[in-house]
């Protein structure tokens, strides 16, 4: 396995007092501290005050630039539950997708994560179909974690065989988990089309995103899975990890999940 770690840009977005930080403030930040590679947060899109724009887009290139970062992966904004909206709030979300898709093309990202929806495989055959009918990037289907939603791989790998080699798989290691699937199991399954991680640890019960070693996951059984058969990023999204410690710790969480990213990469 290549030995590459990269970062959500959430990592420390959230800190004591309900603070939430956004990716342009927290780039140079990540950047100080060693990372390189990030998957851009575009979920941020979803705060009721979000920025986003052509503007912010054209910063996160600049500082791309300037740093010598890569923006190997973006996460596009999601509806809680697709199905109970009306078809007015279904475009809208729709819509919302669709703008982060074209902003992860326009900075050169590979491929943007989207949630699959409540509901069947084909359910989710025809919504990942419409979105595709007006994108022009790759998509990433996540494993989700509760009973009503796609979190087989088996279902992942059904639904990305009906869209024209225009999906992989990303894997979701918390939500795995919480589902108490084997997580090799799920890495081996997914074979090539496994394009992305999310790499996160919890109790088993609630989503809790931690840093690896901080829950129950059996992590030696997961690199040598990882080492057999994936050879992309390690990307961690941890975000609630540090959400009760003041920002002015940030650094030493970054420079925490770094040292971790060592051990497991040894493991």
């Amino acid at each position: 396995m290549q030995r590459r770690i990269s970062t959500n840009t959430n990592l420390v977005a959230f800190s004591r007092g309900g603070e939430k930080h956004t990716m342009l403030s927290l780039l140079p930040l990540y950047a100080s501290h060693g990372y390189r590679a990030l998957d851009l947060n575009f979920c941020e899109m979803m705060n009721p005050h979000s920025s986003i724009d052509e503007g912010y887009i054209a910063r996160l290139a600049e500082l791309r630039d300037r740093y010598g970062l890569e923006y190997i992966q973006a996460h596009a904004p999601y509806p809680r539950d697709y199905r109970s909206l009306a078809e007015e709030g279904r475009r809208a979300s729709d819509a919302e997708i669709c703008r982060a898709a074209g902003y992860a093309h326009s900075l050169g990202i590979p491929h943007i994560v989207i949630h699959p929806i409540r509901g069947t495989v084909q359910d989710n055959i025809d919504y990942f179909s419409r979105l595709l009918g007006q994108i022009d990037i790759r998509i990433g289907i996540e494993n989700m974690e509760r009973e009503d939603e796609i979190y087989r791989v088996d279902d992942l790998l059904e639904i990305a065989s009906h869209l024209n080699g225009r999906a992989g798989i990303i894997l979701d290691t918390g939500h795995a988990h919480m589902r108490n699937l084997s997580i090799p199991g799920f890495i081996r399954t997914a074979g090539d089309m496994l394009i992305g991680t999310h790499i996160a640890d919890n109790d088993g019960k609630e989503d809790q995103h931690l840093l690896p070693g901080f829950g129950t996951i059996d992590w030696e059984a997961a690199m040598a899975a990882f080492r057999e058969s994936y050879g992309g990023y390690l990307t961690y999204e941890c975000m609630k990890f540090s959400a009760n410690l003041p920002f002015s710790l940030s650094g030493a969480v970054i420079d925490l999940s770094l040292s971790i990213a060592g051990d497991l990469l040894g493991l």
